[in-house]
């Protein structure tokens, strides 16, 4: 699955693209909109950006729990030799620093903006509409084609794999 990114002036393009795409079988959970301010987003009935995509949860959160394992690992392969204590409270170890990693790491990325977008933080700001379209393996070109000759105005700004990775720091560059 990709994410499709479209950068919008105006909400009720916004309404006409959902429409349109609805009518071709792209379905609810597939399209969201990001905006500096969600009121008019409620007002059409569409569907805002969860939490999900527009802060650094999953992605952090993945970056914390690999940073707990490998401290976890680092207790149990250096301290356990020199160490009295049973296996099991090294396995314990282990799986709390993983733990503790991750909700660190999960709390880190709240108050961070999506990695992904960070990019397109001005545009939003300046009032634009960021819509991002997940679309399956056979409705990628579906998507792209049905963007391109049913609203030509609208501008294509990236993609990227739906897959978060945790090791990626980047995210994608926009098409300017």
């Amino acid at each position: 699955m990709k994410r499709i990114y479209y950068l919008l002036d105006d909400i009720n393009e916004a309404h006409l693209i959902s429409d349109t795409l609805h009518e071709n079988g792209i379905e609810d959970w597939q399209f969201h909109i990001m905006a500096k301010d969600d009121t008019e987003i409620h007002q059409h009935h569409l569907h805002k950006a969860n939490v999900f995509q527009k802060s650094d949860l999953v992605h952090s959160g993945e970056r914390g729990a690999l940073i707990g394992l490998a401290a976890g690992f680092y207790l149990a392969i250096f301290v356990s030799p020199w160490s009295a204590l049973p296996i099991s409270f090294l396995l314990y170890a282990l799986f709390a620093s993983t733990v503790v990693g991750m909700i660190a790491g999960t709390v880190w990325g709240n108050f961070h903006e999506n990695y992904k977008i960070f990019h397109f933080h001005n545009d939003i700001e300046n009032g634009k509409l960021l819509v991002m379209l997940d679309a399956k393996k056979d409705q990628h070109s579906l998507v792209k084609n049905l963007m391109k000759h049913e609203f030509p105005r609208i501008r294509f700004s990236g993609e990227h794999e739906w897959f978060i990775n945790p090791f990626e720091t980047k995210g994608i560059i926009p098409i300017r």
